[in-house]
């Protein structure tokens, strides 16, 4: 599962993450999920320091692991900045080769959270194409609203966190340390 946390643009937030999430048993995730809000999305910036933290807390005792990808917007460590989709595009793609050098098994489901960034043809295409480098088998690739799916939701704590982690030095992404794979600058 993932989702991202920051803008496309010059402006606004200095960093953009993406994270993902690989579950080994997404009923696992069922009493993270019971932390978040049963009356409206629950995302990073819409949640007290307090709920972030109870909600990886929660999360920190679960089975699975994270990558993600960050990059400081206009001043990325190769020097070209990019912005908008091909932004996005690239540190999907960077985010998918991450995890799936952890994917525990040859079958595996990709959920991301939709976006108008990438259309859903495009992210199949580009999960088949890396898959096929790695030797597994991609079953479901779809993008899906986090409004519907929790699990989508709790990604959003580990983008969110990850990013305020370099934009303002938060340290609530210490509490799922262990299960960080990789946490790549770009």
């Amino acid at each position: 599962m993932i989702d991202e946390s920051g803008d496309l643009g010059p402006h606004g937030s200095k960093y953009f993450v993406i994270a993902a999430i690989v579950v080994f048993r997404s009923r696992d995730f069922k009493k993270a999920a019971s932390c978040l809000s049963k009356t409206f999305e629950s995302k990073w910036y819409n949640t007290s320091q307090d709920q972030r933290r109870t909600i990886l807390s929660t999360m920190s005792n679960l089975k699975f692991k994270v990558v993600y990808t960050v990059v400081e917007k206009n001043k990325p460590l190769n020097h070209n900045p990019l912005y908008g989709n091909e932004l996005y595009r690239t540190i999907l793609e960077q985010v998918l080769i991450d995890a799936m050098e952890i994917v525990p098994c040859k079958d595996f489901n990709v959920l991301l959270d939709r976006n108008r960034f990438i259309t859903n043809d495009e992210l199949r295409a580009m999960v088949r194409r890396e898959a096929k480098e790695f030797n597994i088998n991609p079953m479901k690739i779809d993008m899906v609203s986090s409004e519907q799916n929790r699990c989508i939701q709790l990604v959003d704590f580990i983008a969110g966190a990850s990013r305020a982690k370099h934009e303002n030095g938060d340290d609530t992404i210490e509490l799922i340390s262990r299960n960080v794979s990789l946490a790549r600058r770009h």
